[in-house]
């Protein structure tokens, strides 16, 4: 009776939710020995429903779009991708957004908030700020506005909304805090007191953010920095001074220098001052200086390079390099042929050498290679992969190749190169083989398929590229902000299932690069083939059979349908119509050869 009134009372209350007899039908009220923790389960389950917007925590929001209780995920549709969550992570990591929350009106009205985030930059940060209740970092904020402002319109869009005065952003980089204030006022007096509190780079940081505030402001933030210069100089930190000289001048450009390129200049070893200068203005302004007063400075400029990080840097350098044709054309050498000393110049040399549609060495082809496993590469690796993209330098390398000799040089050193794709290895290989088809795999190695298993392995390539990685990706992107990943299931099944996917996508890439299209008008029958059609007769018995010779993508023994790969099909390829082949205890006779229907 009690079980009765327990499943009534349950359907009362979630008999229209659209899960409930999927829910019921795993946790059935009538064959559970704990009542309590069956309905618990139950109204656990059906406190989701598709269709409902929540946030996802360490994301953003999304909405519920399917309950499957017999494998225990909640499906979360965000960014066009699915989630997937056990009811446990669902329970911790979905928070439901309340109406008017900014997150839930992306998703109801995004019409709507597109246009406020285009012609109101800083109340779009704003209301993303109230509805948050708490400050953000600006990648944050960057990561929940990304579908409403488009990341070449990011640069315009937050430098507007950095204007309102009441916007504050404290700390460096993609970590800054950004916060709203409640006056101008007070986020002036905010913005003072940090700077009051803050190391000396950290007032570099903070005068570079919000000097444009008031002049006063400025100048306060000009005389302090002075003044920190000045000391940096008695505590004998010339980097330090010349950064917080340069950033004073900035506001004070009127007044005299705390620390004049001069009293810089007198330094014996100024390279290795440089190399603690942080800002890359700073430390272009006094290579300038360097190059004005020193007689040595192309020692000097050609020593920087390897030293440098920075690409406007490198460029000043080079550009200036000029003036020495020789000595630059030297160091351009030695950088291509040894890159791990100067990796950064080495990319630079690359990205510029395929802006202008130049022909870099071939050298650089083994060189980029041979950096994928460099440890000097090691913060560089995503920017060197890069070049094995499709118009990347190493694909107009390769095209460029003079001879069928070297072209198979490149293609043996991508078949043995470590640390790449290997979407990207393909890229780079069909680039080569589309030049010297000759380099193809012999025909001992290619696959035969019908037309028709060739596009179906075409398509499930596509929607493995397409869809199941990306989701994939998004799936293990989402489980990593779960927590301890030793403990974390869905983020292991993910990343398990990455590698399956993209190995899946190698194979298949490899053997569509090799397929030959098998064509029943095209086949000769003179002798057993690729695609032919056997009729069989038992020497013994005299019964028959027919046998179709196809790949294996086509293989269907059940239908007489055998892979040309199969030892049955080895027996008969090459024989004639007459010949006798056995067959497992018999011996058969080929009766006729024809092309397969």
């Amino acid at each position: 009776q009690i079980r009765g009134e327990l499943e009534a009372a349950l359907r009362g209350r979630f008999g229209s939710h659209p899960a409930f007899p999927a829910v019921l039908a795993q946790h059935p009220i009538a064959g559970a020995t704990d009542l309590a923790e069956a309905a618990g389960k139950i109204a656990r389950w059906l406190r989701f429903s598709p269709g409902d917007i929540y946030l996802l925590a360490g994301r953003s929001a999304g909405r519920v779009a399917e309950l499957n209780p017999a494998l225990d995920v909640v499906r979360f549709e965000i960014a066009g991708a699915r989630v997937p969550l056990s009811l446990v992570n669902a329970e911790k990591n979905l928070t439901p957004l309340p109406p008017g929350h900014f997150l839930r009106e992306k998703l109801e009205k995004p019409d709507e908030t597109r246009a406020l985030a285009e012609n109101d930059p800083a109340e779009a940060v704003r209301r993303l700020l109230a509805s948050t209740g708490k400050a953000m970092t600006i990648t944050e904020v960057k990561d929940q506005l990304s579908d409403l402002v488009p990341e070449a319109r990011w640069g315009a869009f937050w430098a507007a909304a950095r204007k309102h005065p009441q916007l504050l952003v404290s700390g460096s980089s993609k970590t800054a805090a950004v916060a709203w204030s409640a006056s101008a006022d007070a986020a002036e007096e905010s913005v003072r007191r940090s700077f009051a509190e803050a190391s000396p780079a950290g007032k570099i940081e903070l005068a570079r953010k919000h000097a444009k505030r008031s002049k006063q402001m400025a100048r306060l933030f000009g005389e302090t920095l002075a003044a920190e210069a000045r000391r940096a100089v008695e505590g004998d930190d010339p980097a330090l001074a010349w950064e917080l000289s340069q950033a004073a001048a900035k506001l004070l450009p009127a007044e005299p220098e705390a620390f004049p390129a001069a009293d810089l200049l007198g330094i014996r070893d100024i390279l290795s001052v440089l190399g603690r200068v942080h800002d890359h203005a700073a430390r272009e302004k006094a290579l300038e200086a360097v190059r004005a007063s020193r007689p040595d400075w192309v020692d000097l400029f050609v020593e920087q390079v390897s030293r440098e990080e920075d690409a406007r840097v490198l460029s000043m350098l080079f550009r200036h390099l000029e003036q020495a044709p020789e000595r630059r054309e030297d160091l351009t050498r030695r950088v291509l042929r040894s890159p791990r000393h100067a990796p950064r110049a080495f990319l630079w040399l690359c990205e510029r050498m395929r802006e202008e549609g130049r022909t870099p060495p071939t050298s650089v082809f083994f060189a980029l290679l041979e950096a994928l496993r460099q440890e000097e590469f090691s913060s560089y690796r995503a920017r060197v992969k890069e070049a094995f993209d499709p118009g990347g330098l190493a694909v107009a390398i390769v095209r460029g190749a003079a001879s069928e000799e070297e072209a198979r040089d490149y293609l043996s050193a991508l078949d043995r190169a470590g640390g790449l794709e290997e979407h990207r290895r393909a890229i780079v290989k069909e680039a080569l083989l589309m030049s010297f088809p000759e380099l193809r795999a012999p025909a001992r190695d290619y696959l035969y398929a019908t037309a028709e298993a060739i596009e179906a392995r075409r398509k499930e390539l596509a929607h493995l590229k397409q869809v199941e990685l990306p989701a994939n990706a998004e799936a293990m992107r989402a489980a990593k902000d779960h927590g301890d990943l030793s403990e974390n299931f869905e983020y292991h099944a993910a990343r398990q299932r990455h590698e399956y996917l993209s190995a899946r996508i190698g194979s298949l890439s490899d053997e569509l690069s090799r397929t030959k299209t098998l064509d029943p008008g095209r086949v000769d029958t003179s002798e057993v083939r690729v695609g032919t059609r056997v009729l069989l007769r038992d020497t013994g018995s005299g019964a028959e059979r027919s046998a179709t010779i196809l790949g294996p993508w086509d293989s269907r023994p059940e239908e007489a349908i055998y892979s040309y790969q199969s030892e049955f099909a080895q027996s008969l390829l090459g024989k004639l119509p007459g010949d006798r082949v056995p067959v497992a205890e018999s011996e058969m006779e080929i009766v006729s050869i024809e092309p397969w229907r």
